[in-house]
């Protein structure tokens, strides 16, 4: 046993000659409240992981993947009977494609109601308001909303209100996501006048258009992957970036029609967010370093407290 004694790199002070004071319990109890304010508020990151960012090259084929878009667009001056939404892909190739039936696999019967396809309804205004799902090909090309019948003509004005368009999977946003733009038109600010004549914020676009004006939103998409390898769950939804420019569209001399349109152009980019989760065993070494650390530094103040008062004193 006198051998094991020599190697004691801890020895146990004598209780005898030792002496508590107010200011050792005062930096005690501040050790004590400080380690237990981080260990609380690292509980939460540690259930809930962290999300680590990259940027890498797609090298899928184009083309060949179908999108989701979800739409929530009303257009103010025509009524739905006499406005009409179409698809065209880079190939020139249009669809008409809010009426054609998708067939879905049994893995997705579940997603049926998630992924309404898009639906127009007559509005009190005298309005036509489109929302649901669309799909559109991973390549160039716009879908956009033409007036038909007697509307069909350079007279015409198609006035709009975008509350949401969003590409890909749905997601609930995320807030270590920053600056995320999964919904840019409808997020986008805007004053009008309430009902009482003062000045009242709401979300969304609001355009006003002339007789024969042509809206043209050039909308610019990135991919972005978010992926939880522990619970094993992907989602692919877009955000996206858009310019829009406006103008009365001319063919050989003669005015046409007004149209809105949005075309998409996809970027060859892909961004990741992937969450990770970090492990109990460097959960808690980490919290030990605190707990020693802290310790250790309110140790060395109070032990160079007590030799400049032991100085002053002698």
């Amino acid at each position: 046993m006198d051998a094991i004694k020599k190697v004691d790199i801890f020895h146990s002070p004598s209780y005898d000659v030792a002496e508590p004071t107010n200011v050792g319990g005062g930096l005690s109890l501040t050790a004590i409240i400080f380690c237990a304010i981080c260990f609380f508020s690292e509980i939460g990151s540690f259930r809930n992981g962290r999300v680590k960012e990259m940027v890498y090259l797609e090298n899928a084929v184009g083309g060949k993947e179908m999108i989701p878009v979800y739409l929530d667009i009303t257009v103010l001056d025509l009524k739905c009977e006499h406005v009409t939404l179409d698809i065209q892909d880079g190939s020139r190739y249009e669809i008409d494609e809010h009426r054609v039936k998708q067939p879905k696999s049994e893995e997705e019967e579940d997603d049926v109601e998630e992924r309404k396809e898009v639906e127009k309804t007559d509005t009190d205004e005298g309005g036509c308001h489109f929302q649901g799902y669309i799909h559109v090909r991973h390549m160039k090309g716009n879908f956009h909303f033409t007036p038909r019948g007697e509307h069909h003509h350079p007279n015409t004005t198609i006035s709009h209100k975008i509350d949401a368009i969003k590409f890909g999977d749905h997601i609930v946003y995320d807030e270590e996501i920053p600056n995320n733009s999964f919904n840019l038109f409808g997020t986008e600010a805007r004053e009008h006048e309430g009902e009482d004549g003062e000045p009242v914020e709401t979300r969304g676009v609001m355009k006003e258009s002339y007789e024969g004006e042509t809206h043209d939103y050039l909308v610019k998409l990135v991919r972005t992957e978010i992926a939880d390898f522990d619970t094993g769950t992907y989602a692919y939804p877009y955000q996206y970036t858009y310019t829009h420019r406006h103008f009365v569209g001319h063919h050989k001399g003669k005015p046409l029609p007004p149209r809105i349109f949005f075309r998409l152009d996809f970027s060859p980019l892909t961004m990741k967010f992937t969450r990770v989760h970090d492990s109990f065993l460097v959960f808690i070494s980490r919290h030990l370093a605190l707990v020693g650390g802290t310790f250790a530094v309110l140790k060395m103040f109070h032990t160079g407290a007590h030799v400049a008062r032991e100085a002053k004193f002698q």
